[in-house]
């Protein structure tokens, strides 16, 4: 029965799965306030939120609120998504943008793997490609910022690896485990982007 059960609720969750953006090893979807737990699980977590800048505890009423729709808010200035793994058809992380500014066309772009058996795996950055080009190609953005602290080495990693250029260090802005960190900010822009894709396709 206990089998079944699973069987039934597997179903269940996939038939209230839409992606919106289909990776290889994910697909990125809505958020869903039915994952509302899952999510504070996440940035609630010590080893997680480490350096996720979420300095403060965060109650499931403040969680959910992320997952309803802002009636005062006319112009959206985020685009979020989970992160949904193919194979184990479950979500795992968030990933998308924010702080976006229509009439400069740009965007802060962000990611949290929720779950730590899957860092380093590439998911991270699978997940922030499709986000880019995204932005890039549906959203008309110019330019995607992102912001990675020194101790975080396998962000700043990803970021080389999807294009970004380095364009300052701001000096020790966070405070984390008694020790001042540094900021990298990084940046992409929209011809650049182009061109890295057209090289691969090239290749």
């Amino acid at each position: 029965m206990a089998e079944e059960q699973k069987s039934k609720e597997d179903k269940e969750e996939k038939n209230d799965v839409f992606p919106f953006i289909e990776g290889k090893t994910i697909d990125l979807v809505a958020g869903n306030s039915k994952w509302a737990n899952l999510y504070c699980s996440w940035i609630n977590n010590p080893k997680v939120r480490r350096y996720s800048r979420n300095m403060w505890p965060q109650t499931l009423e403040d969680v959910k609120k992320r997952f309803e729709p802002s009636p005062d808010r006319r112009i959206r200035d985020k685009a979020n998504f989970m992160i949904y793994h193919k194979q184990e058809k479950r979500p795992i992380g968030i990933v998308g943008l924010d702080e976006i500014n229509w009439v400069s066309r740009n965007a802060n772009l962000f990611a949290l793997i929720g779950e730590p058996e899957h860092w380093g795996k590439g998911i991270a950055v699978e997940a922030c490609a499709l986000v880019i080009q995204y932005g890039f190609t549906e959203l008309n953005l110019n330019k995607i910022e992102a912001g990675i602290f020194s101790p975080n080495k396998r962000s700043l990693r990803a970021a080389e690896k999807l294009g970004f250029k380095k364009e300052a260090i701001i000096k020790e802005e966070i405070f984390v485990d008694g020790k001042y960190h540094d900021n990298h900010r990084f940046s992409l822009f929209n011809r650049d982007w182009l061109q890295l894709e057209n090289e691969k396709q090239s290749k």
